[in-house]
C-alpha cells in the first residue's frame, strides 16, 4: 500500500500488487491452499487475477487460457513441494469455477474505484507481502505445505504495530473465563507490554478482551513509546468486527498504536469456519503463544493446535482440576504440549529481553537494506518473482542469515545429510564461532540481551565475532528463526522446500531461475 496523505491521516492508493491480491482474496470465501498454489506458479498476483479472469468461459477473452491456469497450477503445486495429481488438478477446476463466479460480481474494474472500495474509502488499510510493514512470521504458514497464509490484510489504527516487536506474544484462552482466568490474564498481558513485547490476540469476549485491556493498561502507564502494542486478529470483516460489547476497546487499541487486523474483504460475516482460519494467524504472528483458561473444547486449543506445527512455544497456565473451564490447559501441560505456566515473573525467562516497540522508521530502514524483507523490488513495483537487480548476483542481494542458511544448506548436501530446517539449523550452531547468523530482531544491528555466559551484551557486538555474529540460543528457538528465515527465502525464490526438504535454485546467467 502506497504511502500518501489524506485529511484523515489515511491513504487507499493501493499498488497494482496489493490491488490485484484484494481482488483475489474478494473471490474466495476463506484461505485456499489451491489459491497460494496458483500464485506460486505465476510472476506476480496481477498475472495470476488475468488467468482467472481470462479463463472464465463465460467471458471467453482469451483462447487456451485454461491450460495456462491448469500449467501455472501445476507448476507452483511442484515449487510448493507437492506433486499435481489428477484429483488435486480437478479440485482446483472446482475451486476456479467458484472464483470467476464470485469474480464476476465485481462492481467494476475501474482502478480508483476499486481502490476506494476495498480500503472504505480510506478508512482501512490493506498490506501486503511486499509491504515494510508485512509480519514475516505469516510466511511460516506456507512451509506447512497445506496451509495457506494470508494474501494481504485488511486493518485500521497503527499498521506499524505488526512489526513493532520481533518476537510477538500470543494470548489466548476461553470467552467464558472466570475471575482467576481474566485476572491471569491481564497480568501476562500487562506484564509482556511492560517489556516492550506486542500482544496478540482475537478481539472476542473472556481472555482475548482481558489481554488486549491488559496491554492498554501498560500503554497507559508507561507511554506510547514505551510499552508494547496490541494487534487484535478477527475472522470477518473488519466492517463486522465484534462482539459489539468490546466496540469501545478496539477504538482504544486503535487510537493507542495498535492494529485491528483481518485476512477477509469489508462486509465478509465472521462465520463459524473463519474463526479456525483465525486462529492459524494468531499463531503465526505469534513467537510465544500462552493459553490463560481453557475448556476441553475450546477454540484456544484450536490456535495451539496451528502453534505446535509452526513450533511455536506453547504455554499453559493451571487450574482448579474441579472446574471444567480449567480442563483444557490442564490437559495441554498434562500432555507436555504445553509448558506449564507457575508464575507471571517466570514469563520474563521465557518472552525475549525488553525492549521498546519498534517505530515505523527503524522498520522501513532495516528493508531498505534487505533483513526481514520479502521483496528487494520497489513497493509500487506489483512483481514479486525476481527481486535481484538485473543482470546482478543474486548473493549480494542477499541478507548475512540467508547467505549463512544457503552455505549450511550446501554443507549438508556435501556430507549427504537431508537438508531440513533442524539439520540446517544445527550445522549454524556448530559453526556459529565461525560465520555469522543476525537474528531477525537485529540484523545489521548489535546484538542485544544475554551472551552465552549470560552477561548482559546489550549496546555491544557478541565478543570476538562481529555485530554479525550467532549468538548463543536454545536449539528451538533456532530452528524457529531458520524457518522464518526459510519462509522468506522461499518466498522470493532462493529456495524451495519439499517435504521438508530445502533445495536451492540454480541462477541462470547471473540471475536465478523463475
Amino acid at each position: 500500500m502506497t504511502v500518501c496523505e489524506s485529511d484523515s491521516g489515511l491513504c487507499w492508493n493501493l499498488d497494482e500488487e496489493t490491488l490485484a491480491r484484494a481482488i483475489l482474496t474478494f473471490c474466495l470465501n476463506t484461505a485456499d491452499a489451491l489459491m497460494t498454489a496458483l500464485l506460486k506458479g505465476t510472476a506476480d498476483a496481477w498475472e495470476a487475477l488475468t488467468l482467472i479472469r481470462d479463463s472464465d468461459p463465460e467471458l471467453r477473452t482469451s483462447a487456451g487460457a485454461g491450460k495456462v491456469i491448469e500449467q501455472a497450477f501445476c507448476i507452483g503445486m511442484t515449487r510448493w513441494g507437492s506433486k499435481p495429481t489428477p484429483q488435486a488438478v480437478r479440485s482446483f477446476r472446482s475451486a476456479l469455477a467458484k472464483w470467476q463466479q464470485r469474480l464476476r460480481t465485481l462492481p467494476t474494474w475501474d482502478r480508483d474505484y476499486l481502490c476506494g472500495w476495498f480500503t472504505m474509502e480510506g478508512r482501512q488499510w490493506i498490506i501486503a507481502p511486499h509491504d515494510v510493514w508485512w509480519p514475516t512470521r505469516l510466511n511460516d504458514l506456507a512451509l506447512l505445505g497445506r496451509c495457506a497464509p494470508p494474501l494481504c490484510l485488511w486493518g485500521s489504527g497503527d499498521r506499524a504495530a505488526l512489526t513493532s516487536c520481533p518476537q510477538p506474544v500470543g494470548i489466548v484462552g476461553s470467552r467464558g473465563v472466570n475471575e482467576y482466568g481474566r485476572r491471569l490474564t491481564t497480568d501476562i498481558a500487562v506484564h509482556a507490554a511492560q517489556a516492550g513485547h506486542l500482544v496478540v490476540s482475537g478481539g472476542a469476549m473472556g481472555a482475548d478482551a482481558a489481554a488486549h485491556r491488559g496491554a492498554l493498561d501498560a500503554m497507559r502507564a508507561y507511554g506510547i513509546g514505551r510499552a508494547g502494542r496490541t494487534v487484535a486478529v478477527f475472522a470477518g470483516g473488519l466492517n463486522h468486527a465484534g462482539p459489539q460489547c468490546n466496540s469501545e476497546l478496539f477504538d482504544g487499541i486503535a487510537e493507542n498504536g495498535g492494529a485491528l487486523v483481518s485476512e477477509l474483504c469489508p462486509g465478509t460475516i465472521p462465520e463459524a469456519r473463519r474463526f479456525l482460519s483465525r486462529n492459524r494467524i494468531i499463531a503465526a504472528l505469534s513467537s510465544t503463544l500462552v493459553v490463560t483458561q481453557a475448556r476441553l473444547r475450546s477454540g484456544a486449543l484450536n490456535t495451539v493446535n496451528w502453534g505446535n506445527e509452526l513450533q511455536r512455544d506453547i504455554h499453559a497456565v493451571p487450574g482448579n482440576i474441579d472446574m471444567p473451564g480449567n480442563s483444557g490447559c490442564n490437559r495441554l501441560i498434562q500432555e507436555q504440549r504445553a509448558t506449564i505456566v507457575c508464575s507471571v515473573a517466570d514469563m520474563d525467562d521465557v518472552w525475549h529481553a525488553p525492549h521498546p516497540p519498534e517505530s515505523f522508521h527503524d522498520v522501513a530502514t532495516q528493508r531498505k537494506d534487505g533483513s526481514d524483507c520479502d521483496v528487494g523490488t520497489p513497493r509500487d513495483a506489483g512483481i514479486l518473482r525476481d527481486s535481484s537487480p538485473s543482470g546482478g548476483n543474486r548473493s549480494s542481494a542477499m541478507t548475512e542469515s540467508q547467505r549463512a542458511i544457503i552455505d549450511a544448506i550446501r554443507w549438508c548436501r556435501r556430507r549427504r545429510i537431508a537438508p531440513t530446517a533442524q539439520s540446517v539449523a544445527e550445522q549454524l550452531r556448530t559453526r556459529s564461532g565461525e560465520k555469522g547468523l543476525e537474528t531477525g530482531a537485529t540484523e545489521g544491528k548489535p546484538t542485544e540481551g544475554k551472551s552465552t555466559e549470560g552477561k548482559s551484551t546489550e549496546g555491544k557486538s557478541t565478543e570476538g565475532k562481529g555485530a554479525d555474529a550467532v549468538p548463543e540460543r536454545g536449539m528451538h528457538e533456532l530452528v524457529a528463526h531458520v524457518l522464518s528465515q526459510l519462509g522468506t527465502m522461499e518466498l522470493i525464490g532462493l529456495i524451495t522446500v519439499e517435504n521438508g526438504r530445502i533445495s536451492i535454485v540454480p541462477e541462470i546467467g547471473g540471475r536465478r531461475r523463475s
